[in-house]
């Protein structure tokens, strides 16, 4: 897993720490890499052919006839081609060919040249080529960046790629192709943002690798989330994480919360009741709502009523391409919630699936491991004429961890088992597409070991035969078209229907009660993008109606009020006034129709950026940008009014939205041929208004807007090959200084879950040609829960969790082309720690796992 900076030399994260403070809680992570690299270095000589494909590749690259004609309509575009066509030898150094006056010139560290054979045909959100360019590259690229993929890793033309365990190795290259070096060509075609619309991969390109997918997606799904608009990846001012499907299966991941764990940056803790909460770079999030935003295929999956998306087992990781995370904020192209982050789930399309010269696709695993857990999927594609179409099944039960097994008192925690049935499907004719998905989950509502009146509520929401019924329909519709050279427009219709049915044992009957909740979502969203010179503007507006029928609610209010209607309207800009500068500029505007009654001090948002992008050299880039973002309080958080056994919590009608203005400035460096890649990037944060629950008497509380924020920090990330040792590694480390400035100047304290130190590590070897191996180290710092307890006297008092380490690995071994078996094992160290006060982690898991690809 990798974090991006948009700007195609960051194509995955990788932060370094050396901190005197951490060596003690290295030593585990470091024996783990130590056995790694052992193993590898006897693969060693597998590395002489590695280096022979550099001389065909940038030789192909300069004698490539048809790139001076493909952007026509760019100035940038025309330079690119003269210097590629007079760079005399392959073998030159990679600064030989950059021209001073024209950094976006092509050296002999360009990528592959752009051809019917490595560039897939997609509608995509960006003008028609002229009469004369071939179908290949449909569409005039966005002004080339100076900063080019290196040919050494960039995937020959339907070759297998090694870091693809169903694919085995190609011959010509052992060292596992990761993220961080595997980016876009600057010049492919891009989709049209929200959901992949129209994606369409070119049938002739084949998919014999899906790290070659990878590739592919990286340039689709960060324009995707980013910018709503086709742009190249260096000239986007933000900071992405993002990890493809083939690494998510490296963490041992069964749930989203469980694969947030590796990205850097972000925090998922798992409490009570299956609740999670999501926090990035310091800015948490209750269990009553959420400050990141969750989308799937470009569209909102948070909950009408809390905000929250749920990271558990009801949200499956099922016919992945890639998750993507942005790193900062949002509002100004999503609106509320995309207040610290944005996390897209992009799944495949039935492209994705079918091969080179066949009309059908499929794939499947089976995994079986401890806990009588067991995980099946299955998803098949075909095509016939202009009818592509997928359908997909994935299956899980598992009794769970049972992390409150009691041997001395005989008692057996039996509340942790969970079924689920999901079933998806998706259908594509020319430029219309339809996707639906069903989800039915049977969940048991694991309770602490402490009793919280705030936050994580603990025991005081359980007991021990509560139950859960959760079943989730989504469903969308979209269509992508070109208008004219020069405009392109995109609509898309969705909705969200859920279902939850609670089992609550009475307290005083011991019968189990139903208490049943609804929440129901319609949206739709249109935009166009306007290109002309070296402009390109993206405009556009969407609708969210919500309806939520819950009977915790304050009195005087019924499901009727409980309702909210959302407008915004969007505008962004990208301006490319020389060849080294990229200027950046947008805002949104939000409309929000909520009762009065609801929410008493209700108030229009508009959410600005601003960005600058310079290409200092062609393996430099520096970048700032400045965003604002909002989140508006939640229905849940203004109506509530739920007793929970222990405890009572309150919603207030007169919330103000939360709002956060964020600074940030980045450089990139990428030294020694491409083969390290360096990353710094600074961030400032002023959060005001925070909304949090806060003790009003007894065990009652109340959501209050209780203070400011200032979060300051600083991530550090490298990443390197090892062609000698067959190997790929990257490591991030990250500071945070964060603090909660209560009104009225009183003392500041440690914002909830912002640990001041974080590290995590990667790495990946092949062994021979048939092997690999991966294993993921993870270290958090201390932090503070979001609960309290009171002490003997009723005084609140905060609690610390201390630090932990964890790891993850998988080894496995391609049997044949299209099958492989893999062994899998999480918290490896069998770690004891509590990722929420009283609720501790699971210990150390194995699992095996079968896949198999037609």
């Amino acid at each position: 897993m990798h974090s991006t900076v948009l700007r195609w030399p960051r194509r995955a994260a990788a932060r370094i720490f050396s901190g005197h403070r951490l060596l003690r809680t290295s030593l585990q992570l470091s024996l783990v890499f130590c056995v790694i690299a052992g193993l590898a270095t006897g693969n060693a000589e597998a590395q002489e052919p590695a280096k022979k494909p550099a001389k065909p590749k940038t030789a192909k690259t300069t004698k490539t006839p048809k790139t001076p004609k493909t952007p026509k309509t760019g100035k940038g575009a025309k330079k690119v081609a003269a210097p590629a066509a007079t760079t005399p030898e392959p073998t030159s150094s990679p600064l030989d060919a950059f021209n001073p006056d024209d950094p976006t010139a092509p050296g002999p560290m360009e990528a592959l040249p752009t051809t019917p054979d490595t560039e897939p045909s997609v509608p995509t959100f960006d003008p028609p080529p002229p009469p004369e360019s071939k179908p290949a590259v449909a569409e005039p690229a966005p002004a080339p960046s100076p900063m080019s993929p290196p040919p050494t890793t960039s995937p020959m033309p339907g070759a297998a790629s090694p870091s693809d365990p169903t694919v085995a190795a190609p011959p010509t290259s052992n060292v596992p192709q990761s993220s961080p070096f595997t980016g876009p060509e600057s010049s492919r075609p891009l989709p049209p943002p929200a959901g992949l619309a129209g994606f369409d991969p070119d049938p002739t390109a084949g998919q014999d690798s899906i790290e070659e997918s990878v590739n592919v997606l990286l340039s689709e799904a960060v324009v995707t989330t980013a910018g709503k608009r086709k742009q190249n990846i260096s000239d986007v001012p933000l900071t992405v994480s993002w990890i493809p499907a083939e690494e998510l299966e490296g963490t041992g991941a069964f749930t989203l919360c469980e694969a947030i764990q590796y990205f850097p940056g972000l925090e998922c803790r798992r409490g009570s009741m299956r609740k999670v909460a999501v926090s990035a770079r310091g800015l948490g999030s209750n269990y009553l709502s959420n400050r990141l935003l969750l989308l799937k295929d470009g569209r909102p999956l948070t909950d009408p009523w809390t905000g929250q998306f749920y990271a558990d087992e009801t949200t499956p990781v099922t016919n992945l391409k890639q998750v993507e995370v942005i790193r900062g904020p949002g509002s100004s192209l999503y609106g509320s919630n995309a207040f610290s982050g944005v996390i897209n789930i992009i799944e495949r399309q039935p492209g994705d699936l079918i091969q080179e010269g066949k009309n059908l696709g499929f794939d499947g695993r089976v995994l079986a491991g401890q806990d009588n857990t067991y995980r099946v999927q299955a998803t098949a594609a075909g095509r016939a004429g202009p009818v592509e179409a997928l359908a997909s099944y994935y299956g899980f039960s598992s009794d769970g961890a049972q992390l409150f097994n009691n041997p001395a008192t005989g008692f057996e925690d039996t509340n942790q088992d969970s079924v689920v049935h999901s079933a998806s499907g998706k259908l594509k004719v020319g430029m219309f597409s339809l996707d639906a998905d069903f989800t039915d989950a049977e969940i048991g509502r694991p309770g602490g070991t402490q009793i919280s009146t705030v936050g994580n509520c603990g025991r005081c929401h359980y007991t021990a035969d509560d139950t859960e019924h959760v079943q989730n329909l989504n469903a969308a519709a979209q269509v992508d078209t070109q208008i004219n050279e020069n405009v392109r427009v995109f609509a898309q219709g969705y909705t969200l229907f859920k279902r939850r049915v609670v089992d609550l044992k009475n307290m005083v009957t011991g019968e189990l009660q139903p208490a049943l909740g609804k929440r129901r979502r319609y949206g739709g969203e249109a935009r166009a993008l306007v290109t002309t010179g070296n402009l390109s503007l993206t405009f556009g507006g969407d609708v969210k109606d919500d309806l939520v029928n819950n009977q915790n609610v304050l009195a005087g209010l019924t499901s009727d009020d409980t309702t909210q209607m959302i407008l915004g309207g969007f505008v962004d800009a990208e301006y490319r006034p020389t060849s080294r500068l990229v200027l950046g500029v947008g805002a949104r505007y939000d409309n929000y129709q909520i009762p009065e009654n609801v929410w008493t001090a209700r108030k229009d948002q508009i959410s600005p950026r601003a960005s600058v992008v310079f290409h200092a050299m062609p393996d430099l880039t520096l970048r700032t940008n400045y965003g604002r973002a909002f989140r508006a309080p939640t229905l849940a958080e203004l109506a509530i009014n739920q007793q929970m056994y222990a405890a009572t919590l309150l919603g207030s009608p007169d919330l103000r939205a939360e709002t956060l203005d964020t600074f940030e400035a980045s450089v990139d460096y990428w030294p020694f041929e491409r083969r390290v890649r360096l990353t710094g990037t600074g961030f400032y944060n002023i959060a005001k208004n925070f909304i949090n629950q806060q003790l009003i008497f007894g065990s009652t509380s109340q959501f209050r807007n209780i203070g400011d924020a200032r979060v300051a920090g600083f991530e550090v990330e490298a990443a390197a090959q090892i062609p000698s040792a067959n190997s790929s590694f990257d490591v991030a480390y990250q500071f945070l200084d964060a603090k909660a400035l209560p009104y009225g100047g009183g003392p500041s304290t440690e914002l909830d879950y912002a640990p001041r130190h974080r590290l995590y590590a990667r790495a990946r070897t092949n062994l021979g040609k048939s092997a690999f191996a991966e294993v993921y180290g993870l270290y958090v710092g201390n932090r503070f829960d979001p609960g309290f307890l009171l002490d003997d006297s009723g005084v609140a008092e905060r609690v610390q969790l201390p630090g932990y380490v964890t790891a993850s690995a998988r080894v496995g071994v391609n049997v044949t082309q299209g099958l492989s078996v893999s062994l899998l094992g999480n918290n490896l160290f069998d770690s004891k720690y509590e990722e929420s006060h009283g609720f501790p982690a699971p210990g150390r898991g194995v699992y095996s796992e079968v896949k198999f690809r037609y």
